[in-house]
């Protein structure tokens, strides 16, 4: 097939990488061979070195291994970005095992069902969550819990200080009957002996990432060591004149999410670079911690870059550092992507991915001819294409359809749901994206919807993203999103949802006649809701269902 987006590629980054399958642990063999010294972690002080997080890693694969896991069996990882989340992410798959990545926001029901349909038979959690663990382990059956205290990796004088004012008072001590009958992390790694670790090869099972379910139960979905370690070097590669062994990079996506594990843990891995970790994203917290440890490559998602934008005296938190930041997980309003910029003189440009294709797929050139509101480039070795939404039959630029990817890079499938993969996956390997977009006739791409959240109005389809870039245009507006509802009669109403800046007041009337007047077509939002702040999800997504969904 042609690919006319091979031509707006960045100087350095190469066509095809003409890459050869591999594993995860290898890229932090290589890692740790070519940059033993160099620094892996950093965690609120305290470093780890290629060499020694290489070293903690097998010790935990020789520890899981102790503790009678068998190889292809599920470990289940309730961890935010601190190191033993590196360490159980890298020690599972030495092992051999499964990865299962989860959200630590979890209620029990959701963990139990994600610990069941996986049939995970271990557990690393943190000791904070051990209520939680406790409720869901007890509910699916898990035999073996291994918990960690987030204060084991922070440097002396504030391990001090954590054990002094925050480990009882924020829940980290477990009960002694419940670490009785637990593992503990540490005391695995003491233990673990040396010997051969089992091989793994680039075709077995590596991780499980459930997706979002937010048109209905969420999905397991199965990457290969091979489709992850491709989605790896194919986000290196993009970073062209990235520097092996020097860069930093900011960790504020959760290593739960594909986006985190992806972008930042596996990305940072495959260039050697210094993972900075950030459990949880708390704006000042962020200015403060890219002040001190100088990050120069910062993924991200909107809702973290607008906030940083809105901070009273930014600049004098030092952004300077920061040279290329990829957004990804929802779009990226050109206001917040010209705001950030103007504040750190860094490089802000929108990419995009999925959860079944691990998950990166395309992205607008760092240094190079960019597009606002488009998702830019296919990656090396990514092909993608539009087609009819009822027909299939591929479409010429200019036309709107579905989105179709394909790559290395692509999941196994849906974690034992046959019909849902073959529903997603056609016989000659396209992944079905579920996205509504075009092609430009020199290769850009614009994902203009959801197929499921397209707005059809009559005559019309509406697309939520159009109506909302607009709303970011609005002097008061910070935030925003349009949904649509059916009415009684059959119709469809368009409902309009915005947060405004601190300190700002607007009528609703205000804001439909600014839509209105900027509006192609003759159907407009007819109701405007103000809200504190809209429903996403830990990385940022918008969470449209929850909008109109009754308030407590």
């Amino acid at each position: 097939m042609e690919k006319p987006w091979l031509q707006h590629y960045d100087s350095g980054v190469p066509h095809t990488l003409g890459m050869v399958p591999g594993t995860l642990p290898s890229l932090l063999d290589e890692a740790s061979a070519a940059f033993p010294d160099a620094p892996a972690v950093s965690f609120y002080g305290r470093t780890l070195t290629y060499h020694e997080l290489r070293e903690e890693a097998r010790r935990c694969a020789r520890g899981l291994l102790a503790a009678g896991l068998a190889p292809g069996e599920r470990v289940l990882l309730l961890l935010p970005n601190v190191p033993q989340a590196v360490i159980g992410y890298y020690g599972a798959l030495m092992a051999g095992a499964v990865v299962v990545l989860t959200n630590p926001l979890f209620d029990a029901e959701a963990l139990a069902y994600e610990l069941a349909d996986s049939g995970a038979t271990a557990i690393l959690a943190l000791s904070m969550f051990y209520e939680l663990v406790e409720q869901a382990r007890a509910a699916a059956g898990v035999g073996r819990v291994i918990y960690t205290n987030l204060k084991e990796y922070l440097p002396p004088a504030q391990r001090t200080l954590f054990t002094l004012l925050r480990q009882e008072r924020e829940g980290h001590r477990v009960p002694e009957e419940v670490a009785a009958r637990a593992l503990w992390l540490q005391r695995l790694l003491a233990e673990a002996r040396a010997g051969d670790l089992p091989p793994v090869r680039p075709e077995d099972d590596a991780v499980i990432l459930y997706t979002s379910g937010t048109t209905g139960q969420a999905k397991g979905v199965l990457h290969s060591h091979a489709s992850l370690h491709a989605n790896a070097l194919q986000t290196s590669a993009w970073f062209a004149g990235a520097e092996r062994g020097r860069e930093r990079v900011l960790c504020a996506i959760p290593f739960s999410h594909s986006y985190g594990m992806t972008a930042c843990m596996n990305f940072s891995v495959t260039l050697a670079a210094a993972m900075v970790l950030l459990p949880t994203f708390e704006t000042r917290h962020v200015l403060n911690t890219i002040r001190r440890e100088r990050p120069t490559i910062f993924p991200g998602v909107p809702p973290m870059y607008a906030a940083l934008n809105e901070v009273p005296g930014v600049r004098h938190y030092g952004l300077g550092s920061l040279k290329g930041c990829l957004c990804g997980a929802a779009p990226l309003p050109v206001e917040v992507q010209e705001g950030f910029e103007r504040i750190t003189r860094a490089r802000l440009v929108e990419g995009y991915g999925l959860t079944e294709a691990g998950p990166a797929t395309h992205a607008n050139p760092l240094w190079g001819k960019r597009r606002a509101g488009t998702i830019g480039l296919p990656l090396p070795d990514t092909e993608a294409k539009i087609v009819d939404m009822a027909t299939g039959a591929e479409l010429p630029p200019g036309a709107v359809g579905e989105l179709l990817v394909r790559g290395p890079q692509l999941m196994r499938g849906y974690w034992r749901r046959p019909h849902e993969t073959a529903e997603a996956l056609t016989p000659d390997g396209w992944l079905r994206t579920g996205d509504v977009a075009r092609m430009t006739h020199d290769g850009y791409f614009q994902v203009i919807e959801r197929k499921k959240e397209m707005i059809v109005a009559g005559p019309y389809n509406i697309y939520p993203r159009d109506v909302e870039e607009l709303l970011y245009e609005h002097p008061k507006v910070i935030d925003a999103a349009v949904v649509g509802t059916p009415t009684p009669d059959g119709g469809t109403e368009i409902r309009a949802f915005v947060v405004l800046r601190p300190g700002e007041r607007v009528s609703e009337a205000e804001v439909l006649a600014f839509l209105r007047d900027r509006l192609h077509v003759p159907v407009a939002p007819s109701s405007v809701e103000f809200r504190q702040a809209l429903p996403r999800s830990p990385i940022g997504k918008l969470l449209r269902r929850k909008l109109v969904e009754p308030q407590d």
